[in-house]
């Protein structure tokens, strides 16, 4: 692995060749967008070569003991902390710490890396993680991964240094897939063009599934076209293990739409659905602003709900109720 065979994110991989050059990295930075487009595979290549014995201008070198050993996800100085059963617990949180504040064995810093940091369940967890940004271990380093930052406490993102990913572009993926996956040219040009940015989208659309974007639309023109909600409960079940997820992607379209109402035509560079700008121009037509920022408010609440091991069923009718009675207020049917 080394920066050029990161596909992508060219700003985010100068940003860091300048700081690992100069010497001046950060003890926390916070990695924020849209989910599943390789902030978590950037974070790894960060922690080689921050350890490498032997780093080039591409990177990490991939063949000394300390990439070797974090390629293998075994080196004994970085550890990765991920969701379990969609939650991340205190317990998990206070290991993550104490291993943290270890004397070094290998590498020459202890690097920590929490995916889905959003999970945080309660207040306790990321005030427990606070301190450890605020009072950080000697030659440590740590890299939160989020999708959705507004879950994550205020003093947290104050402390961190924010670094936003984009959506990667069509031929980004493109390339990906030709040298990953032994297919055809136009095969790997329609998963491009079906996979708004993510790899985690082109990925699925590899396996036959369907993604998590078309899920999320799924979801939304369901309720908005004024379907019989009751009838989604299978629909919920299916997709338990990927709700945050689909949240997510509804969250940021959305964001695109307020975005739009904003900025209309100029806002193309800055829209993250940008090959759905029909859908987006049309709701920003007929959603305002504060019905925006209250179908925020609900899907944290399922968000919450979720973390907290609320009932799935009772959650998601709670929630798709409030989503229908907001609905009904403005214009239906979508052309």
């Amino acid at each position: 692995m080394s920066w050029s065979s990161i596909y992508g994110h060219d700003q985010q991989k100068q940003f860091f060749q300048r700081i690992i050059k100069n010497q001046s990295q950060s003890h926390a930075y916070l990695f924020t967008g849209p989910a599943r487009i390789g902030k978590k595979t950037l974070a790894f290549e960060i922690a080689r070569v921050f350890n490498c014995t032997d780093p080039n201008e591409d990177g990490s070198c991939g063949l000394c003991r300390n990439c070797q050993l974090i390629i293998a996800g075994t080196h004994p100085d970085v550890q990765l902390l991920s969701p379990r059963d969609g939650k991340i617990i205190i317990k998990e949180i206070r290991d993550f710490i104490f291993r943290l504040g270890l004397q070094r064995t290998l590498g020459k810093y202890r690097i920590g890396i929490i995916e889905s940091a959003e999970l945080f369940s309660k207040e306790e967890i990321q005030n427990c993680l606070l301190k450890s940004i605020e009072e950080p271990p000697e030659k440590s380093v740590i890299i939160l991964v989020t999708s959705q930052v507004h879950a994550l406490l205020p003093t947290i993102l104050s402390r961190c240094q924010r670094i936003h990913f984009q959506p990667l572009k069509k031929e980004d993926i493109k390339q990906y897939l030709q040298k990953n996956y032994e297919i055809s040219d136009q095969k790997a040009q329609d998963i491009a063009d079906q996979s708004h940015g993510s790899i985690g989208n082109a990925l699925d659309l590899m396996d036959g599934n369907q993604p998590l974007v078309e899920r999320a639309f799924f979801l939304w023109d369901w309720i908005f076209e004024g379907k019989e909600i009751f009838s989604l409960g299978p629909w919920f079940t299916e997709n338990k293990e990927q709700i945050m997820n689909i949240l997510s992607q509804l969250e940021w379209y959305l964001r695109d739409v307020l975005i739009y109402q904003m900025n209309g035509s100029k806002s193309s560079q800055y829209l993250t659905f940008i090959n759905h700008i029909d859908r987006i121009q049309l709701d920003s037509t007929r959603l305002s602003s504060e019905t925006i920022c209250r179908l925020f408010r609900y899907m944290e609440q399922l968000e919450k709900d979720l973390r907290n091991n609320l009932n799935l069923d009772i959650a998601a009718l709670h929630f798709v109720l409030q989503i229908r009675e907001e609905m009904d207020r403005v214009p239906s049917g979508r052309n």
